[in-house]
């Protein structure tokens, strides 16, 4: 027994050097696949240090008042804090494994870390201590006492740190705290600040935070959402089916790749629908909720999600005939909203700007709670008139000669709630006075002389504003390409399509193939123009820029119907939800999206889509083409069958083919996928085809025993 013991403690001591290696030489460490499942162990290991060191931490102090002899408590109490010893190295060796695979970093992360470190070290001394000393009831029993009471100090911080690395910032105390706002000022309100962030923080931060970035993707400020992760873009301005966002969060709560995973707080429906219509209105980062049309989709699930109402003001509406004296084509002033005698003023044109304009609104400055004079060259003056606006609510200053003399001013607005910085000669001082505005929830300082360590403080100290500091290059940062976009969308045609490639940056070399080669930087054609094809052909693109990393591969399949039906006749019913556009959405040369919702699939769920053809002239058929939706995850397959039936009329039809479409693995499939079905026959008229779903899924596959969906939105002719 006793020589197990001291193997153990040999063995334990070298676990302390590994761990002391480690940190000396992480940056240099590759860490294989195997221990990579050790590493992942690190949130299962660290509950047994917790436990023990607080059981020998309560014998230690009132082991005596328990009536616990001394001898057998010695014996305990040393046999907790070798258990400890050595389950919090193996938790700490476990934790350094995994912040290898990446996603851990900020100033949370680095206080867990070094808290664990700390902690691994102090029970290993506290054992050492324990096992050599006298301990007699003097001095030395009283710093064995302090050692451990100093070890359940830095367990808490660790403990807590790690809390905020796996649920978010400030998870202990959260509920203690009214975070979330349930009711929104309509009138002032911001979509994204206001409605969509508040999603985002509460639901998604936890794991796309700066403190711990899953998948390298940070949501916590614009930038870092534009720039997306280590799949790329994750947003897609305008295109909900094309942003990875909305496609890992409709997937099934089971998928693998869901976001929010399960047992995370999931989003409501209500909460969905409203990422998805902000995504679809074009993801714009500054647009008020006030501007929107009141019958708009995003007002309506804001009223749904918030106890939101429009504002009411104080104070009366101004002079309808100083509003339409006041407006000219550099200065626009308008209501709020239809009834509301609150007023948003915006002022363009640099060169017709004079220390008149904003002095002229005077008659009105208490009606004003939006003002807009980016760009504008401002004086002192202005900011002397601007403390007037005693309602303002949003202040736009970006581009203007603003320093840190009109700091006082913009602190003494009261009601002041977002105010933009940006491309100003502001300072730190400055700012920080600004952040005292007592009502102040936002404020825009990119480009400004505000390095990021003094943005970081201020951030740290006024937590209840949201500093937008923009992305800061330091120089040795080296960005790859956004992706080329190949035109036009749709992917079917009849007799020819014009293909025109773009990017977004300028100077972009695009290079592609039509042969289905990967596209290189030296051997593929260079894109110069648009271009005609003329048969199914799959287009690869990619895009190449001196001092950046090269785009992602573009690729677009398009297929060509050679017979267009006169008519295509529904034969069966599809699935309410997803109706397209009835049969025409089977020939009318229109792509669906990689979302099923989109209004241009046929959906039907366990049940066969069944259609007819008809054609004015007989033709010949060699193939026939269906385009199908694949989706595993949401239960989307491929057809198990496809029955093709053709001739003359529907009464003379016969079988001309049952095709079983090959059912490829789920790491294999793509979002769409055409079906190619084998016919073969002349004098074609009629055509009838039976597209059947698998019933059940096959036993492998997700979901299976149950019925497939299968959805269509295209029958190509050939």
């Amino acid at each position: 027994m006793r020589t197990i013991h001291a193997l153990l403690l040999n063995l334990l001591i070298g676990l302390n050097v590994f761990i002391v290696f480690f940190l000396l030489f992480e940056s240099r460490i590759v860490v294989p696949p195997a221990l990579q499942v050790l590493g992942r162990g690190h949130p299962l290991f660290l509950h047994f240090p917790i436990v023990l060191l607080v059981l020998a931490w309560g014998l230690s102090w009132f082991g005596d008042r328990l009536g616990i002899p001394q001898n057998a408590a010695k014996r305990f109490i040393y046999v907790l804090l070798f258990a400890s010893a050595w389950s919090a190295a193996i938790t700490v060796v476990a934790g350094l494994l995994l912040a290898k695979e990446g996603g851990y970093e900020g100033s949370g992360f680095l206080w867990h870390k070094w808290m664990g470190v700390v902690l691994c070290f102090l029970a290993n001394g506290l054992l050492w201590y324990h096992r050599w000393s006298t301990e007699r009831a003097g001095r030395h029993h009283r710093f064995f006492l302090a050692g451990l009471s100093l070890s359940l100090v830095v367990l808490l911080v660790a403990g807590h740190q790690g809390a905020g690395l796996t649920h978010g910032d400030d998870f202990l105390f959260e509920p203690l705290r009214d975070n979330r706002q349930k009711t929104l000022d309509m009138a002032t309100a911001v979509v994204y600040q206001d409605l969509v962030y508040p999603i985002l923080e509460e639901k998604c931060l936890s794991c796309h935070s700066t403190n711990k970035a899953k998948g390298d993707l940070v949501l916590a400020d614009t930038a870092s959402l534009m720039k997306g992760g280590e799949n790329g873009p994750v947003l897609v301005k305008g295109s909900v089916g094309e942003s990875l966002m909305m496609q890992r969060l409709l997937l099934e709560l089971d998928h693998e790749h869901r976001m929010p995973p399960k047992g995370k707080p999931q989003l409501t429906s209500e909460e969905l629908a409203l990422i998805d219509a902000w995504i679809a209105s074009g993801a714009d980062f500054n647009i008020p909720l006030a501007e929107l049309p009141p019958n708009d989709t995003i007002r309506y699930l804001a009223a749904t999600l918030y106890d939101a109402a429009e504002e009411t003001f104080d104070f009366a509406a101004a002079d309808a005939g100083i509003i339409e004296k006041l407006n000219s084509p550099y200065r626009v002033v308008k209501p709020l909203a239809q009834t509301s005698p609150a007023l948003a003023v915006g002022y363009f044109g640099r060169a017709f700007y004079n220390d008149r304009s904003l002095r002229e609104l005077e008659p009105i400055n208490q009606q004003v709670v939006s003002l807009t004079l980016s760009g504008m060259p401002l004086t002192g003056g202005d900011r002397d008139v601007l403390g007037a606006f005693a309602n303002l609510r949003e202040l736009m200053l970006n581009g203007t000669p603003v320093d840190d003399s009109w700091s006082e001013v913009l602190s003494q607005l009261s009601k002041l709630q977002s105010v933009s910085l940006s491309s100003t000669d502001i300072t730190e001082a400055g700012l920080t006075k600004v952040l005292s505005a007592p009502a102040l929830r936002t404020v825009y300082v990119w480009n400004t002389g505000i390095d990021a360590a003094a943005l970081e403080r201020l951030q740290q100290q006024y937590k209840h504003v949201r500093i937008e500091r923009g992305y800061v290059d330091d120089g040795s940062t080296v960005l790859p390409l956004n992706d080329p976009i190949i035109t036009p969308v749709s992917k079917f045609f009849n007799d020819k399509i014009q293909v025109t490639l773009d990017h977004p940056v300028t100077g972009v070399e695009l290079r592609y193939t039509l042969d289905g080669a990967e596209p290189d930087s030296v051997h593929s054609m260079i894109y110069k123009a648009p271009f005609d094809v003329a048969a199914s052909t799959v287009v690869r693109v990619k895009g190449y820029k001196a001092g950046w990393l090269a785009s992602r591969e573009i690729k677009r399949a398009f297929h060509r119907s050679a017979h267009s039906p006169a008519k295509v006749v529904l034969l069966s019913q599809p699935d309410p939800r997803y109706k397209g556009r009835g049969a025409y959405s089977l020939y009318d040369l229109e792509s669906g999206s990689n979302n099923h919702a989109d209004g241009k699939w046929l959906g039907s769920h366990g049940r066969p889509i069944i259609a007819s053809m008809h054609f004015d002239t007989g033709i010949g058929v060699d193939t026939i083409g269906i385009d199908i939706k694949q989706d595993y995850g949401s239960h989307i397959y491929p057809p198990e069958w496809v029955e093709v039936w053709g001739g003359a009329d529907s009464v003379s039809a016969q079988l001309l083919s049952r095709f079983r479409p090959e059912l490829h693995k789920p790491e294999q499939v793509s979002p769409t996928r055409l079906v190619n079905v084998p016919v073969g026959g002349k004098n074609i008229r009629y055509l009838r085809l039976t597209v059947e779903p698998y019933i059940p899924i096959p036993a492998g596959y997700p979901a299976n025993g149950n019925p497939a969906w299968i959805f269509a939105d295209e029958i190509t002719v050939r």
